[in-house]
């Protein structure tokens, strides 16, 4: 596919199960999705998370309320925080850092340019975001602004990055508000039937999430694989992405489309060949 331009939602926040070192991390048995899903019971239901896949990727163990589909429209798979650093901006650093030959940069800048691609970040006040040299970024301080900002971004045809980061649902799963994550999620889904019906035949749409929070769980971050699904209008057909063993294949991805060649293995391995 000849990919112009790559729309990440980041639902921080959103865990789909313990990860592989969740011990290390006092995170053993940590499930956010399953802990709100049980929560809700029947009553939990999110159709185009469910059309995409995110029921797929735990078929062994399915979600209450997100069974497998059966023709999922989107790849999918989980990922994982490699960093040791287990915080919640871990996984964003390590979604987007590499090394260069000169210093530590990032695939959000170095698009940048390249035959008219740009960066653009929605997101509330990070610092990590903020020190991007050259994207432009769109502050919001809620989700309603923050999708408001991202139907218009979508519509238009620009090229390149863009990515925004959800602020609800962490929040809500902090406050151990399980009640309050179902209704952000049932509210994003309603956003991703619009968001893929506004997208052109040349984007790339990933869903992610660069951090988990059970609230069921008295750690804050938990340590847990994170959805990782991508959908393309032009080929609405889905397989498994199996499981990617850092936040950095999604930069790695992204890095490959617009013909960015990082000098080392830390910004991941691409997934792109495996969406052709």
């Amino acid at each position: 596919m000849d990919f112009r331009r790559v729309i990440v939602i980041d639902l921080a926040g959103l865990g789909i199960g313990e990860a592989s070192d969740a011990n290390r991390f006092n995170s053993v048995g940590a499930d956010m999705l399953g802990h709100i899903a049980r929560f809700a019971g029947p009553n939990f239901v999110l159709p185009a998370l469910s059309r995409l896949g995110l029921g797929n990727i735990r078929s062994n163990d399915p979600v209450v309320g997100l069974p497998p589909a059966e023709d999922p429209i989107g790849y999918y798979g989980k990922i994982r925080l490699k960093s040791q650093n287990n915080a919640t901006l871990s996984g964003l650093r390590e979604m987007f850092d590499y090394q260069t030959d000169i210093r530590t940069t990032s695939v959000i800048d170095s698009i940048v340019g390249l035959l008219g691609v740009n960066s653009i970040l929605i997101t509330n006040y990070l610092s990590y975001l903020s020190n991007q040299n050259v994207a432009q970024v769109i502050p919001v301080n809620s989700d309603e602004s923050g999708f408001n900002e991202l139907h218009q971004q979508v519509i238009a045809p620009n090229n390149g990055l863009l990515y925004f980061r959800l602020l609800d649902l962490q929040q809500k799963a902090l406050e151990a508000d399980g009640k309050g994550c179902i209704d952000v999620l049932n509210v994003v889904d309603q956003h991703l039937s619009r968001l893929m019906r506004e997208s052109y035949s040349t984007d790339l749409l990933m869903i992610t999430s660069t951090f988990a929070n059970d609230p069921t769980v008295d750690v804050v971050p938990t340590r847990e694989y994170l959805p990782l699904i991508a959908y393309m209008p032009a080929k609405p057909e889905g397989k498994s992405l199996g499981i990617r063993r850092t936040l950095a294949d999604i930069g790695a991805t992204t890095a490959q489309i617009f013909g960015v060649e990082p000098s080392d293995e830390s910004v991941g391995r691409s997934f792109l060949d495996e969406l052709s």
